[in-house]
């Protein structure tokens, strides 16, 4: 009777397990675009406008017609009502898996860049808002 219940606590915490894996592998795909360039920095960055996506990614403008789309390494749900944004930097310089952003009311939490993509104008980024948002798991 023992081993029956060492066995059935072990099965059902397999598949919790699994179950786990299967929602966050559904999770990143939400924030794949094999379509978009995707660069691993973005250089002489000065930020001239952002707007939150969603909890794990951000639009942000660097100078006029210059867009990307920030990937998060968690969900940080300040994004949408932040009223101020914040990015780490280099010397001028935003690198994906080094820099993070974090929200003006809580600047001590931070959140790692996992992806950097150009976007190429105003459409792309309507578009990449709308894929996003309307992502089916």
């Amino acid at each position: 009777m023992k081993y029956l219940t060492l066995i059935l606590i072990s099965l059902s915490l397999l598949l919790t397990g699994c179950a786990s894996t299967e929602e966050s592998q559904t999770k990143a795909a939400q924030y794949v675009f094999p379509d978009l360039e995707e660069v691993n920095s973005i250089d002489n960055f000065r930020m001239d406008g952002w707007s939150s996506v969603d909890n794990r990614s951000v639009i942000v403008d660097n100078r006029p017609r210059e867009s990307y789309l920030l990937i998060l390494d968690g969900p940080n749900n300040d994004l949408k009502f932040a009223q101020a944004l914040l990015i780490t930097s280099t010397m001028g310089k935003v690198e994906a898996g080094f820099d993070s952003v974090s929200t003006a009311a809580e600047p001590r939490i931070k959140f790692r860049i996992k992806h950097i993509y150009r976007l190429k104008d105003k459409a792309q980024k309507e578009e990449i808002k709308l894929r996003i948002s309307n992502f089916k798991h």
